[in-house]
């Protein structure tokens, strides 16, 4: 049985953009990426190396109030 590969899915609405998240992943696969999800716009964490990510969810256990989940 092949395990499916998890990335983060970060829900925005929630996010503080503290980028603890970008800092926590081993491999650089975060980056601060500003938006338009709000009026300041924020640099919010983006997953823009989705090529490098394992999976392992370094990000998502590093996140203060658990706004990060793994999906397949």
């Amino acid at each position: 049985m092949v395990k499916e590969k998890k990335i983060p899915l970060v829900d925005y609405k929630l996010c503080m953009a503290c980028r603890v998240c970008i800092t926590a992943c081993p491999f650089s696969c975060l980056e601060a990426d500003k938006t338009d999800i709000d009026s300041y716009r924020k640099a919010y964490p983006a997953l823009v190396r989705p090529e490098t990510c394992t999976g392992c969810g370094i990000c998502a256990k590093s996140c203060p109030i658990d706004v990060i989940i793994m999906v397949s």
